[in-house]
């Protein structure tokens, strides 16, 4: 299944194309791979169609900025440190979305922070317009709360498991489109005329649900009563025949009774027997010779006649027919909706990016971000600065107000700052405080400063507590330095570095020597910004010896 013959001819076959060239994947024999194992594996556990998975794409990690599972852990953008504390992480400080896709995607963003200066510049654009217009980010939020899981029900949709309530949530869904792009077109920001367009509203799609499946509808097709009256004239007749059924026999009941003079003649049904005429027996003498017996009871005897036969035969034939049309009607619009799914999906991507957009807007005029700007000449200035995270919680439990700080940093003359001071005093706090406002600003979000210019920082890295891993033979110390290593060797200029207490799990001058030598190593070879936290008062000697 990986190897890269069978991936080719597996998404070549799947996408109907001759050759992967036309996706960038020539000469991307690994992606080639990787996707053609993905879609292998998708095709041997989904046992459906795949039609909603209609494209393909070539990314590179230089795209974004790397946050690796050790620096995304540390800074506790999606889960905390400490279990019981699920607010004390990023996403849940900034998540104000309104829909499911809206929520994935800022979680997306947040864990790759883009590197692209125009598509940064593109998004703070429309945060800004929608920070600025109160109403349309009002009416916006609004409409979205009303747009269900898209993606999640195309999905059902195209491998074949929806039910009628998730095609009846998918029209309600696209009801707020027309109102959503009435907003956007009075609004000036070029990705929001972009996202304008990429909204159909896909009135055909819902008014195909709208009239053939029936508000009312069970959430399993095989329980009927699936199809709305009106919509196949076939089945609105069946559907009168069972329907009134108990009125025909009652009719029946009344016409024998007065045609034999048996006043108890009885017509009944059972799943065993059917229909039948039911005679006590003190009245069998009465009985008509066209009756012809079925059962003999204690007190009574059971006839049938050739037209009950008839009649039951049709109202049987009716139930399993209209079961029968019921459930090819809905497979239908099921498969109609389905091959419409690359306009559903462009309007669910468009909608879940309006989502995140709105959602910066609406966490920018709540918490007095601002809009960073981005400096080509790698200076990091933060005037008036907040730590996103801490500030929230000071909110909500009404204790003491978070002190602004500044930081500076440039590639030159203020390349390292080292920190010192006590416990409890605020140092990983700053450290983090620095790492999250870059990861909201590349996020195309505001930050919380009161002024802040940031360059663009290719990776953020963390050396921030001690921990071990003794499951895998490594101390506390080991997993220190091999975190450290890692970020001597890998740290570009342009990379962010965050160091907190280096060699402390060792004896104190072997300690203090370790952090002595990764500052002198990051100031002579690395040149990447760092903030230095430490308890070895002596690192500060060496703003003497280095520039």
């Amino acid at each position: 299944a990986f190897t890269p013959d069978y991936g080719r001819r597996l998404l070549a076959e799947h996408f109907g194309v001759l050759t992967l060239d036309g996706f960038g994947l020539a000469g991307r024999h690994a992606a080639v791979s990787a996707a053609g194992a993905v879609l292998h594996y998708l095709r041997e556990t989904q046992r459906g169609g795949l039609s909603h998975l209609d494209g393909i794409s070539f990314y590179q990690q230089q795209q974004w900025m790397v946050l690796d599972s050790v620096t995304v852990r540390n800074l506790e953008l999606v889960e905390p440190l400490f279990a019981g504390e699920k607010d004390a992480t990023l996403l849940a400080t900034i998540d104000r979305t309104r829909t499911a896709m809206g929520a994935r995607l800022l979680k997306t963003w947040l864990l790759r922070p883009s590197l692209d200066r125009a598509e940064i510049e593109a998004r703070l654009d429309a945060v800004e317009e929608l920070k600025r217009d109160t109403i349309a980010r009002g009416e916006l939020e609004r409409a979205l709360a009303r747009v269900q899981d898209l993606e999640r029900l195309l999905s059902r949709i195209t491998l074949g498991t929806a039910s009628p309530r998730d095609l009846l949530g998918l029209a309600a869904s696209l009801e707020p489109l027309p109102a959503i792009r009435v907003v956007l077109g009075r609004l000036a920001a070029a990705r929001l005329a972009s996202l304008r367009e990429g909204a159909d509203e896909l009135r055909d799609v819902a008014e195909r649900i709208v009239r053939a499946i029936d508000p009312e509808s069970p959430a399993n097709p095989a329980d009927g009563g699936v199809i709305r009256r009106g919509y196949h004239p076939e089945l609105d007749e069946l559907r009168h025949l069972s329907a009134n059924s108990k009125s025909h026999i009652a009719q029946i009941e009344t016409r024998e009774r007065a045609r034999t003079g048996i006043a108890s003649l009885k017509v009944r049904f059972n799943n065993i027997f059917g229909y039948y005429i039911e005679v006590s027996k003190p009245n069998l003498q009465l009985v008509p010779g066209n009756y012809e017996r079925k059962q003999t009871l204690v007190n009574a005897e059971r006839f049938t006649t050739a037209e009950l036969k008839d009649y039951e035969r049709r109202v049987l034939e009716a139930e399993e027919r209209i079961l029968e049309l019921e459930r090819a009607l809905f497979a239908q619009v099921r498969a109609d909706v389905a091959g419409q799914g690359a306009r559903i999906r462009r309007t669910a991507a468009a909608l879940a990016e309006l989502d995140v957009l709105r959602n910066l807007a609406a966490l920018a005029a709540d918490h007095r971000y601002t809009r960073p700007s981005f400096t080509a000449g790698g200076e990091m200035q933060v005037i008036g600065g907040r730590h996103p995270v801490i500030e929230r919680l000071a909110e909500r439990d009404r204790a003491e107000r978070f002190v602004p700080n500044d930081l500076y940093l440039n590639d030159s003359s203020d390349l390292i700052l080292i920190l010192t001071g006590p416990n409890m005093g605020g140092k990983s706090t700053y450290l983090r405080q620095a790492a999250l406002i870059s990861i909201l600003g590349q996020m195309g979000g505001f930050v919380p400063a009161g002024t802040v210019r940031l360059p663009l920082v290719d990776r953020i890295f963390t050396r921030i507590g001690a921990s071990d891993n003794l499951a895998r033979g490594r101390s506390t110390f080991l997993v220190e330095m091999t975190e450290a290593a890692a970020i001597l060797h890998t740290a570009t200029p342009r990379s962010l570095i965050l160091l907190d207490e280096i060699g402390r799990g060792t004896a104190t001058f072997d300690g203090l020597a370790i952090a002595w030598a990764a500052v002198e190593h990051i100031h002579a070879r690395t040149r990447a910004k760092t903030l230095f936290a430490t308890h070895y008062h002596e690192l500060t000697e060496l703003a003497d010896h280095l520039p």
